[in-house]
C-alpha cells in the first residue's frame, strides 16, 4: 500500500518501516516459543505514548521478549525448518491422527480426513459399563444406545468435525454393525449416538442383502478393524437402497435448514440471556415455526436433525450434556449465557488482533484494535509477575497440577491484592471456560485462542500449550487452589455456581437474609407414634444427615413387620419453595472428599429432620416371612421416640463374619501429607456391648430377614457382590490460605489417604437389603395407586433375559465373588445383554437387583428424586385421608386415572423433571465417586513419585494387564495398583514386539513415565513381557 504526505514522494509503507530504527521495525512472526524474561522494564498501560500515536496505525511493540526475532518475513517452510533446528526436543512424532487419543486436540480446520480413515466416536470398549464397585446399581448410567436393525443414527468423529448418517444393521457377537450414507461399513461394541430415528428402515428384506455381504460377523476387534481399514464392507451397489433413503433424509433436513436459516443462525443468542438446560425438542420449539409439526406432538425427524446439526457444532453457545433416555428426547444441551458467548468472541478477537499486529504492522490499524493490543500486553505482563512470584513458593510441573508448597506457614508479609478487571477478567473467564469447564469440542476453533494466550505470557517454555497447561496457569495466578479438582468445573450444570474457595475455611461474609421458614407439618394429624419400637440408625461416626433407621415388630415366629423409618423433610418443605428449588439444581449431595456439597443449604433442614427422638418420619413397612417372602406392605407417617445410633463396625462385631465377602484386591495404602487429628463422632453412638439383650436379638433377626430377602433376589438375577474400589480421604486442616481480592495463596498441602473400601461386612449385609426393601415397598404402593414417582428401571430386551441370567450365573457372579474385575469380552457381552438404567414415571423391573419395581426413597435429605417420591406419596396419603378409603379402592375399574392432587403429573415428570434429575444425578455421581475421586488418587501418586512425599510407598514397577489394543496408537489396560487405568504408547513397545502382536489379557511389567492429573492419565512403559496365559 502506498501513502503520501505533503512535500514528499510516494513510499511503500513496508519499505519505509524497514528503513526505521530496529526497535521500530515491523515484527516477523515468532519462530520459537517465548523464552523466560529475567526482567522487564516498566511499561505504561499503553504500548506507546499518545503523542507518538498516529490515527489508524499502531507503531511496533517495544520491549518484546527476546524470543521474538526482528527479521524480514521468509517463506513459511524456511521458518518451520528454523524452528525445528532450534527446538529438536519439541519436534512431535506423528502417528495415525484418524485414531486420536481421548485428550487430543486436532487440527481439523486445515487438515481433511477421508472416509477411509474416519473413525467413530465410541466409549472405550473395555472400561465402559457397569461400575461393579458401586453398591447402588440403580444409580448407574447406561453404556450404549439401545438400537434395533433399521434404526437411523448419526455417527460422528468429534476430533475431525465429521458427522455421517448410518443405518444400524444389527448386533452380532457383541458388535454393532452400521452402514453410512457414504458407503462405509463400521462396527462398534459400545456405541452412543447423539441422534436416532427409530424404524427408519421398516422392511427387513432391505437389510438382509447388506448383512449377507458383511465380510465377518466375528467379535474380534482386531479382525474387524483390519477389514474396515481395507474397505472390505458391503459395496455401494448392494446398499444402494439404504444410501438413497439416507440421502433423501439428509436432503430434506438441509432444505429445512436453508429455509429457516435466519431462525437457526446464532441460535444460542436467540434462546435468552441466561444459561440453561434444554432438550433438542425444546430448542426446536424455540427456533422453528409450530406449523412444521403438521398437527403432531413433535417435529418430524428431518426438522429435529436440522436443528441438531446446528447446535451440535456451535460450541460457543452449546455443549451436549446427556443423551435422552427415550429416543424422541434427543440430547439435552447446556446453553451458554449471552454474556459468556460474547466473552469468547471478544477474547478471540483481541488475541487475533494482537498477533496480527506482531506479525505484520504494514496495514492500517484501528484505534480500538491498538488499544485492545495494549490491554492484552498489560495482562501478559501482570500475569508473568504473579507467576514469577508464585514460583518462589511452588514450582510449575507438566503433570496437570503445580508443585508442593515450599512453606507450610503464611509469611508475615501481606500478599499484594490482585484484581482482574476489564479485558484481564475476560481472559481469565475464557481460560476458565477452556481449561476448567472443558467447554469446547476437541476440534473447536477456539483452542488456538487459549494456546496463544499461554504463548504470550511466555512462562511455559517446552510445554504443550493445551488445557492441562492452562489449568496450571489458573493455579499459578491464584485463581484456583493448587489442588483443586477440575471435574468440579467441567461437571457443573446451569443454575449452580462453583465456590473456588470451597474447603479452605476462609472467613466469608455471611448473607444477611434469613433462611426460608419451614411450612407447618401437613401430616401431623396422620402421624403414628412408634413409642414401642427401638429404631436403629446404622451409620458411620461422622455421618451428619441421618436419614434412615430400622425397627422390628414381631407378628409370629414366621412373620415380622420390618419398619424402615425415613426422614420426612417433604412434610414441611413445599415443592415450590426456595429450599426445594435449590435442591433440584444440586439433585443430590456430592460426597467428594475435601469438597463436599450438600443438597440443602445450611443446617436448618438437617437439624429439623435428621432422625432422632421426637422427630417426624415417613415409615415404609414390609411384612416379611422368615424365608424372605414379602406378604404385605404399607406407608405410614410417624414419630420416633427411642433412637439408637450404632456404627456398621459395631454391628459387625455383634453379628460376626458376613455371609458373602469377596476378597479385597489389595491391602495397599498410599498416604501423603500431614495426618489430621481424629474427628469426634457427630452424635452419641453405642457400642455392641452397650446394647441390651433384646436390642442384640432384634439386630440378629433383622440380619437374618435381610439375608432371606436378598437370597430371593439372587434367584431372580441380582448381583451377589460388589468389588471393593479405592477411595481417597482428604483433609485440608493443615492448609493455610490468604486471599487478596482475586489472588488465592495457599501454604501447605492436603493430607490424602488412598485405600480400598472395606469389602462387604455383616453390618452392610443388614442395612443394604432392607433399604432396597423400602424402595420396593414404595414402588409397589405407588404402582397399586397409579401414582407417578421416579421409578428406577432397567431397559433390557426381553429376548436377552434368558441368556443374561445364564451368563451372569455361570460367568459373572463367580468372578465377582472371587473379587475379580469384570473386563474385556465378558464386560462387552454383559453390557450388550443388560441394557441400561433409566428413571421413569412408570414402574419396571431391575434384573440386576432382582426386583420387579423399585424407587429410591430412603435419602430425602441428600437426593432430590427421593424428595419427589415423598411429595407424591404424602399427597396420596392426604387424599386417602380425605376420601376415607384407599386410592386402590377408589380407582378400581377405572382407566387412564389422573390425579389432580399430586404436585407433579406423570407428563411433567416424564418430559421435564426426570430427564434433568437424571442428568444432575449422573454428574454428581461422577464427581463424587469417579472423576473427582480419581483426581485425588493421582495427586497422591504424583506427590509420592515426583515430590518425595512418602516415596517408599510407591512400587518401582507395576504389573500391567492389557485390556484394549488401539492399533497404531497405544495399549490401554490396568495396573495392579488400586486397579488404575494406564496407557502404553506405541513407541514404547518397540523391543517387545509390534503392537498388533499383543493380546487382551497379556501381562507386562511396567514403570511410570508420566502422570497427568488434569487428563487423568497414567503413562507407563514396559520393562518385561511375560508369556500369554494358557487358555483355560
Amino acid at each position: 500500500m502506498l501513502r503520501t504526505s505533503t512535500g514528499r514522494r510516494y513510499v511503500c509503507w513496508r519499505c519505509h518501516a524497514f528503513q526505521t530504527t530496529p526497535t521500530q521495525r515491523p515484527l516477523a512472526r515468532s519462530v520459537q516459543p517465548f523464552t523466560p524474561l529475567s526482567s522487564l522494564p516498566p511499561i505504561s498501560s499503553r504500548l506507546v505514548s499518545s503523542s507518538a500515536q498516529t490515527p489508524g496505525r499502531l507503531p511496533p511493540l517495544p520491549d518484546l521478549p527476546e524470543g521474538f526475532r526482528l527479521t524480514r518475513e521468509p517463506q513459511i517452510k524456511t521458518q518451520l525448518r528454523l524452528w525445528e533446528e532450534q527446538n529438536p526436543d519439541l519436534t512431535p512424532h506423528f502417528h495415525d491422527e484418524a485414531i486420536p487419543p481421548p485428550t487430543a486436540v486436532l487440527n481439523s480446520a486445515t487438515r481433511a480426513v477421508s472416509d477411509s480413515s474416519f473413525r467413530l466416536d465410541q466409549t472405550n470398549n473395555r472400561t465402559a459399563g457397569f461400575d461393579f464397585g458401586s453398591g447402588d446399581i440403580s444409580s448407574l448410567g447406561y453404556t450404549s444406545t439401545q438400537l434395533e436393525p433399521g434404526d437411523l443414527v448419526e455417527v460422528s468423529s468429534s476430533g475431525w468435525r465429521v458427522r455421517l448418517l448410518a443405518v444400524c444393521l444389527g448386533n452380532f457377537n457383541g458388535q454393532n454393525h452400521f452402514y453410512t450414507n457414504t458407503g462405509k461399513w463400521f462396527t462398534s461394541r459400545v456405541f452412543r449416538s447423539s441422534f436416532v430415528v427409530k424404524n427408519f428402515v421398516n422392511d427387513p428384506a432391505e437389510l438382509k442383502a447388506v448383512i449377507n455381504a458383511i465380510p465377518s460377523l466375528s467379535g474380534d476387534d482386531l479382525v474387524l478393524d483390519e477389514l474396515q481399514d481395507i474397505n472390505a464392507g458391503p459395496s455401494r451397489d448392494i446398499a444402494s437402497g439404504l444410501i438413497r433413503k439416507m440421502y433423501k433424509f439428509q436432503t430434506e433436513a438441509r432444505l429445512l435448514h436453508q429455509t429457516y436459516v435466519e431462525r437457526l443462525n446464532n441460535a444460542g443468542l436467540k434462546l435468552g440471556d441466561e444459561e440453561k438446560l434444554m432438550s433438542l425438542n425444546e430448542i426446536a420449539d424455540a427456533l422453528l415455526p409450530w406449523t412444521l409439526r403438521r398437527g403432531k406432538a413433535s417435529f418430524p425427524p428431518e426438522a429435529l436433525y436440522a436443528v441438531h446439526s446446528v447446535v451440535s457444532v456451535d460450541d460457543t453457545a452449546f455443549r451436549a450434556a446427556l443423551l435422552g433416555e427415550r429416543h424422541h428426547e434427543g440430547r439435552i444441551f447446556m446453553v451458554s449465557s449471552a454474556e459468556k458467548q460474547g466473552n469468547v468472541r471478544e477474547v478471540a478477537e483481541v488475541v487475533r488482533n494482537f498477533y496480527e499486529i506482531l506479525g505484520n504492522s504494514s496495514r492500517k490499524i484501528a484505534r480500538q484494535v491498538a488499544q485492545d493490543a495494549m490491554k492484552f500486553r498489560d495482562f501478559a505482563i501482570k500475569a508473568r509477575k504473579i507467576i514469577d512470584q508464585n514460583r518462589l513458593q511452588r514450582q510449575w510441573t507438566p503433570h496437570g497440577t503445580i508443585g508442593l508448597s515450599q512453606s507450610a506457614t503464611v509469611p508475615i508479609v501481606d500478599a499484594e491484592p490482585i484484581q482482574w478487571t476489564g479485558l484481564g477478567a475476560s481472559i481469565i473467564r475464557f481460560m476458565e471456560l477452556w481449561a476448567a469447564n472443558d467447554w469446547f469440542q476437541p476440534a473447536s476453533q477456539h483452542h488456538w485462542v487459549g494456546a496463544a494466550i499461554l504463548r504470550a505470557i511466555g512462562r511455559y517454555q517446552g510445554a504443550l500449550l493445551d488445557r492441562s497447561t492452562a489449568w496450571t496457569f489458573l493455579q499459578e495466578v491464584g485463581y484456583i487452589s493448587p489442588w483443586d479438582i477440575s471435574p468440579r468445573y467441567s461437571l457443573r450444570l446451569p443454575g449452580l455456581e462453583i465456590d473456588r474457595d470451597a474447603g479452605l475455611n476462609l472467613d466469608k461474609t455471611k448473607s444477611s437474609d434469613e433462611s426460608e421458614a419451614l411450612a407447618p407439618d401437613q401430616l401431623e394429624h396422620l402421624r403414628q407414634d412408634f413409642a414401642r419400637s427401638t429404631v436403629y440408625c446404622i451409620d458411620a461416626e461422622q455421618t451428619l444427615d441421618v436419614d434412615d433407621g430400622i425397627s422390628l415388630e414381631k407378628v409370629s415366629d414366621q412373620d415380622y413387620w420390618v419398619h424402615l423409618h425415613v426422614a420426612d423433610p417433604a412434610s414441611r418443605v413445599r415443592p415450590d419453595s426456595a429450599q426445594a428449588t435449590a435442591a433440584s439444581l444440586r439433585a443430590e449431595t456430592v460426597y467428594l472428599s475435601g469438597f463436599q456439597e450438600d443438597m440443602f443449604d445450611g443446617e436448618a433442614i438437617r437439624e429439623a429432620f435428621s432422625l432422632s427422638a421426637n422427630q417426624p418420619n415417613l415409615t415404609f413397612s414390609a411384612l416379611v416371612k422368615t424365608d424372605g417372602t414379602l406378604v404385605d406392605y404399607k406407608i405410614t407417617p410417624g414419630v420416633l421416640r427411642d433412637v439408637v445410633y450404632v456404627t456398621p463396625e459395631e454391628v459387625t462385631s455383634l453379628l460376626g463374619e458376613p455371609i458373602i465377602k469377596p476378597p479385597t484386591p489389595s491391602s495397599e495404602v498410599l498416604e501423603v501429607g500431614p495426618r489430621p487429628a481424629r474427628t469426634p463422632p457427630s452424635r452419641g453412638y453405642v457400642t455392641a456391648g452397650g446394647l441390651s439383650r433384646q436390642q442384640r436379638s432384634e439386630l440378629q433377626t433383622l440380619h437374618q430377614l435381610g439375608q432371606a430377602v436378598h437370597k430371593l433376589r439372587l434367584s431372580k438375577g441380582a448381583q451377589p457382590a460388589f468389588t471393593p474400589r479405592p477411595k481417597a480421604k482428604v483433609s485440608l486442616d493443615s492448609v493455610q490460605t490468604v486471599k487478596a481480592k482475586d489472588l488465592l495463596q495457599c501454604y501447605g498441602d492436603p493430607w490424602i489417604r488412598v485405600a480400598y473400601e472395606e469389602s462387604n461386612t455383616a453390618g452392610n449385609e443388614l442395612v443394604g437389603p432392607l433399604m432396597v426393601l423400602a424402595g420396593e415397598v414404595a414402588a409397589r404402593w405407588c404402582a397399586d395407586r397409579n401414582i407417578p414417582i421416579p421409578y428406577r428401571t432397567q431397559v433390557t430386551k426381553s429376548e436377552n433375559l434368558a441368556v443374561l441370567k445364564e451368563f451372569t450365573e455361570t460367568v459373572i457372579n463367580p468372578k465377582l465373588l472371587a473379587g475379580e474385575r469384570i473386563v474385556g469380552p465378558d464386560l462387552d457381552k454383559l453390557n450388550n445383554l443388560r441394557g441400561h438404567m433409566a428413571l421413569r414415571a412408570t414402574p419396571g423391573p431391575i434384573f440386576s437387583m432382582g426386583v420387579d419395581a423399585y424407587s429410591k426413597v430412603t435419602s430425602p435429605l441428600r437426593r432430590y428424586a427421593d424428595l419427589i417420591a415423598h411429595w407424591q406419596i404424602e399427597a396420596a396419603l392426604l387424599e386417602e385421608h380425605r376420601l376415607g378409603k384407599s386410592l386402590v379402592e377408589e380407582n378400581a375399574g377405572k382407566k387412564d386415572v389422573k390425579h389432580s392432587f399430586l404436585p407433579f403429573s406423570k407428563e411433567e415428570l416424564e418430559e421435564t423433571v426426570l430427564p434433568r434429575v437424571r442428568l444432575r444425578e449422573i454428574h454428581a455421581n461422577a464427581l463424587g465417586n469417579n472423576s473427582g475421586n480419581l483426581r485425588w488418587i493421582l495427586q497422591a501418586m504424583l506427590r509420592a513419585w515426583k515430590f518425595g512425599d512418602n516415596p517408599n510407598q510407591l512400587p518401582q514397577t507395576f504389573r500391567f494387564t492389557v485390556v484394549t489394543i488401539n492399533p497404531k496408537r497405544d495399549l490401554e489396560g490396568k495396573i495392579n495398583y488400586f486397579d488404575l487405568g494406564a496407557t502404553v504408547n506405541v513407541d514404547d513397545v518397540s523391543g517387545f514386539g509390534l503392537i498388533e502382536d499383543f493380546k487382551v489379557g497379556e501381562v507386562l511389567d511396567v514403570e511410570l513415565v508420566d502422570i497427568n492429573v488434569y487428563h487423568k492419565k497414567i503413562m507407563v512403559k514396559p520393562v518385561r513381557r511375560y508369556d500369554l496365559p494358557e487358555a483355560e
